[in-house]
């Protein structure tokens, strides 16, 4: 029973931005003493979504992400938080290692500016190429880019390649000739903004770092060390899940969203479940942590403006292969994170991540565990092949890449109809035209993956920032 006094909070979708933000508005609402109800409804039997973990036959494999960056302090603060800090697992220290496989062969892809210049994963031409982006005038204007536009201006087509396009793949699933660099990756389009180019960038962040006493950056990539707990990532899922308790209601689809007969600023009320196991929740303050399209679907009676906008958002279809080997079957044990594949090699499969090289306590003793990908916005065919077959091309690309002839011991495939929001060019502008739009529509608020970010910690920060922005209306809403 929901006492009169307190305000009411629904949260739609059960995946880590949804949870992060149903526990923090719960936490931060009582740190301020405003009584708050938090409801979370979940469409699929389960919480996470897109985040989890497979096990199985003593192998441990990611249905997502692999984990988080300590760099960036959102998920860092939300383990503190819940007191499961020590818990946490850093990945192995080989995990530092990236391999690029270009020209038939794996290169470990070099981790400091010097060592780049002398490996022979470019050609003396790519590499003068990249070094001259020194002399390459800054962009005026704050239009968005293209990152492959972008990448083609600053580094050159070479570096594109097989540098930039295989990391846009492997972070976003995605097509550099579509994605927006704003949306992307705004570090990226900051050291031009700021420093004129991203040279001058990392000198000048270094020089700033060294007058302060610390390390400045290495390169222009994310940095930190990948994080994640024993058990896989679906730990987390489960312990803000268990926080939350019977606030979380699992099968439990969203039907209708409306407001509640009484005026544009009255609550709204949802009609969730289906059958015999559907209700009603009125709420003061509804928060969408579900997929644009869902968020679209919801909407479009409401605001047909906004759906028409959200529905823009594509996304990319992708299958997840696991395969576990005797270590005897690999011609060397995997020694790194994994590698990723140029498109111009032709092949059917991203890259594959070294699971149990990442991570201890993947596979069984004497076992390696491999993540083979497939798909993204540049191959929206190969995914959807029947299960035998994405079997047979993946023990197939194993073979090229790292020799692997002989048969897994263990398989298990994941499709994602619909698995990575693409940011294509003028994403942000669409995204603020949304929350623009939003303001029509007092106690109505977004998060998840859609927007602004789709990784763990950019998932948890979509969390604790619309946490913020429920309880400073709540507070200056009046009670009703």
């Amino acid at each position: 029973m929901i006492a009169e006094n307190h305000r009411r909070v629904c949260v739609v979708g059960g995946g880590l931005s949804g949870l992060a933000a149903a526990y923090l508005i719960r936490e931060k609402a009582r740190e301020v003493d405003l009584p708050v109800n938090v409801t979370l409804l979940e469409t699929d039997p389960q919480t996470g979504g897109k985040i989890g973990t497979l096990t199985k036959e003593g192998y441990l494999g990611e249905i997502g992400p692999n984990g988080f960056l300590d760099n960036k302090p959102y998920t860092l603060d939300l383990c503190r938080r819940m007191g499961i800090e020590d818990d946490l697992l850093r990945s192995n220290d080989s995990a530092r290692k990236r391999y690029i496989f270009s020209g038939g062969r794996l290169w470990h892809l070099p981790e400091d500016p010097v060592s780049f210049m002398l490996s022979d994963l470019l050609t003396i031409g790519g590499r003068i190429r990249l070094v001259s982006e020194f002399l390459v005038p800054q962009k005026t204007g704050d239009e968005d880019e293209t990152l492959a536009d972008f990448v083609r201006r600053r580094l050159g087509d070479e570096a594109l390649d097989k540098l930039i396009g295989p990391m846009a793949s492997g972070v976003f699933a995605g097509d550099p000739e579509n994605m927006s660099l704003g949306a992307c990756f705004p570090r990226i389009h900051v050291l031009e903004e700021k420093y004129g180019g991203l040279i001058r960038g990392m000198l000048s962040m270094r020089k700033e770092a060294a007058r302060k006493g610390e390390s400045g950056p290495k390169s222009a990539g994310p940095g930190g060390v990948l994080t994640s707990f024993p058990e896989g990532t679906g730990e987390l899922i489960n312990a803000i899940s268990s926080r939350l308790g019977d606030s979380v209601f699992t099968s439990a689809p969203v039907q209708r969203l409306e407001t509640h007969p009484g005026g544009k600023d009255s609550p709204y009320r949802l009609i969730f479940g289906e059958g015999a196991n559907q209700g009603e929740r009125e709420a003061d303050a509804v928060v969408l942590a579900i997929p644009a399209y869902s968020c679209a679907a919801l909407l479009r009676e409401l605001d047909p403006g906004i759906a028409a906008t959200m529905d823009t958002v594509p996304y990319a279809v992708m299958a997840v292969v696991h395969l576990g080997y005797d270590e005897s079957a690999l011609p060397s044990p995997p020694d790194g994170f994994g590698f990723l594949i140029p498109k111009s090699e032709g092949r059917r499969i991203l890259g594959s991540l070294w699971a149990s090289s990442i991570f201890p306590g993947r596979a069984p003793e004497g076992r390696v565990l491999l993540t083979v990908m497939i798909g993204g916005a540049s191959d929206p065919f190969t995914p959807r092949l029947d299960e035998e077959e994405l079997i047979r091309v993946s023990r197939q690309e194993l073979d090229i890449t790292m020799g692997i002839k002989e048969a897994p011991v263990f398989q298990s495939l994941l499709r994602w109809e619909k698995a990575i929001p693409q940011y294509t060019f003028g994403h942000l502008a669409r995204v603020e035209s949304i929350e623009k739009r939003l303001a029509d529509h007092p106690g109505l608020f977004l998060t998840g993956n859609a927007w602004r970010g789709v990784g763990i910690n950019d998932c948890v920060a979509a969390g604790e920032r619309v946490a913020g922005q429920v309880l400073y209306y709540l507070k200056e809403k009046p009670s009703t």
